[in-house]
Parts: C-alpha cells; sequence; structure tokens
C-alpha cells in the first residue's frame, strides 16, 4: 500500500469516476484503475461496484475511506514539517496578502524582520474571492483577507485586525461632492469575483442613497480602477487603505471594511509562531 493508490483511491470516492480522477490527477486513467486494482488486491476487499455507467463505494470502501483520508493528512503534515526543518531554524514565513489595513503588515513586518533577520519571508497578492487556507496542499502560512469571508472550518485559527470605512474616489479636478449626486456618474468597479465583500458594500451604499450605480467596467486589478478615475473615465468607491490620493472618506462607513487573519493550526511552521505575537502586538498598536 502507498499513498498514491491512497491518493487514487480517495479521489475516486469524490468523484465516483475513474475518468474524473485521472483528469484531476493529471495521469491516464489505466494508471487509476491499476492503483485501485493493486490496492483491492492489497486488503482482499473489493472497493467499489464498477459497471460501464455507474462507480459506487463498497461497504468496505466507505469503512476505509476515512482511515486512507488520515494517512493522507498525516502523509502532508510530515512532509510538510520536514520541509521546514530542511530550511533550518532560520525558516521561512509565506504569507497571502488579500486585505489588510493601511500599514498594519508593513509595521508588524518591520519589527519581525528586525529580531529575525535570518527568516526569508515571502509575500503573495491573492485574490479578496476566497479563503485558501482551508484548500489543500494551500503553499501558505497565513492569508489576510476580509473576515466576512472566513469559513467554518474546523482545523482553522483567525485574528480579526481592524476595520476601516469606505472613500469615493473621483479625478483630480471633481469638485466636492456627495455620494447622493453621483446617481448619473459612470462607476469603475472592483469586480464580485476580485472582492465580493467590498462589491457588495458598494451596491448596498448606492442603495441606502436611493440609486443603482450605472457600472461602466469592471477590474480585478485595484490600480486600475485608480488609474481609470485618474483619466476620467468614471468614479470608483474603494476602501480607504485602496483610494490614495484621489480619495475621499464617505461619511458613517467606518467599520464597513473588516479584515482578518487566519491560519490551519496543524501547520507546525516555527516561524510562525515568532510571527503571530508581532502581528497581535501591532493590532494593539494600531490607532
Amino acid at each position: 500500500m502507498d499513498l498514491n493508490q491512497l491518493t487514487c483511491f480517495q479521489s475516486v470516492a469524490q468523484t465516483l469516476s475513474f475518468t474524473g480522477t485521472a483528469r484531476r490527477l493529471g495521469i491516464p486513467q489505466s494508471t487509476v484503475s491499476r492503483q485501485i486494482n493493486d490496492l483491492e488486491s492489497q486488503l482482499g476487499v473489493r472497493l467499489f461496484y464498477r459497471t460501464k455507467r455507474d462507480v459506487q463505494l463498497t461497504q468496505e470502501g466507505q469503512t476505509f475511506l476515512p482511515y486512507a483520508g488520515e494517512i493522507l493528512e498525516a502523509a502532508r503534515k510530515g512532509t510538510y514539517a520536514v520541509r521546514q526543518l530542511r530550511d533550518g531554524a532560520q525558516g521561512r514565513l509565506s504569507l497571502a496578502v488579500s486585505a489588510a489595513p493601511a500599514g498594519l503588515l508593513e509595521r508588524c513586518l518591520r519589527s519581525f524582520c528586525k529580531d529575525y533577520p535570518q527568516v526569508v519571508v515571502e509575500l503573495t497578492r491573492t485574490s479578496c474571492g476566497r479563503c485558501l487556507m482551508d484548500e489543500d496542499q494551500v503553499p501558505y502560512d497565513l492569508q489576510l483577507l476580509p473576515k466576512d469571508l472566513l469559513p467554518e472550518a474546523e482545523g482553522l485559527e483567525t485574528l480579526t485586525l481592524g476595520e476601516e470605512g469606505l472613500s469615493l474616489v473621483l479625478p483630480p479636478d471633481a469638485p466636492e461632492t456627495e455620494l447622493t449626486s453621483l446617481s448619473r456618474a459612470r462607476f469603475i468597479l472592483v469586480t464580485e469575483a476580485e472582492n465580493p465583500i467590498l462589491y457588495m458594500q458598494v451596491l448596498d451604499l448606492c442603495r441606502a442613497h436611493r440609486f443603482q450605480p450605472q457600472v461602466a467596467s469592471q477590474s480585478d486589478d485595484v490600480e486600475a480602477v485608480r488609474l481609470s478615475v485618474s483619466a476620467g473615465l468614471g468614479v470608483s468607491i474603494l476602501p480607504t487603505s485602496q483610494a490614495g490620493p484621489l480619495g475621499r472618506p464617505i461619511p458613517d462607513t467606518e467599520g464597513l471594511m473588516v479584515y482578518a487573519a487566519v491560519w490551519n493550526k496543524s501547520r507546525l511552521n516555527p516561524a510562525l509562531r515568532l510571527f503571530l505575537p508581532y502581528l497581535e502586538k501591532a493590532i494593539k498598536a494600531s490607532p
């Protein structure tokens, strides 16, 4: 019995398809069939009922499935721990940055890297569209994202980072104006897929001011949104920390955007354990 056999078994049990498993794992279907056949031979039982149209777990397969999952999870944790040891006590910290309060991460990393210069910190800009930390084989130690996107999943720990309001983003020559007066303006928004919480807040805010925004274009890139507004192509609404010099805070929106950090508590990365107290300290010191 080996991990390849267990991986194929778990995938077929999830997809109920040898073809789907081959596609998911990027291997020939004949290899999937051989792995399952070999596993069944070693166990001395049939794990699946197979016909030309249907694949179903046998009672023995249903019994074996959670144990196979535990073995694969233990192997994943062990691999991660060994890789951390391979990097030595100096370590490596990988952060997925989707969204965070202005300046918080910078202050935190400045202090952390000063005290632990031997730790290599990797920052990756990721979409706000989903939480990554409950996915298999995730390459990050911690993700910063809108709090409303946190899943209800066992094994995850979270820390609230802070909150902020929203700002109007207007062309440089635009006069002072209220959101209510922009019912006929062309809006340039961050896409719902990129940041569903922001997208929802913008629509709700406009509706609260009795109009539906006329969306001229959308982008996954906040910088592209700001550039479009600066060029006079429309107006936008962004979190205050992302609005830049063209932003004008919208009254009564403070606290609409709440951010959190999330990590998998089963991860054994010692660099993450070192980093978390610095993050907590930076949160307490935030104005």
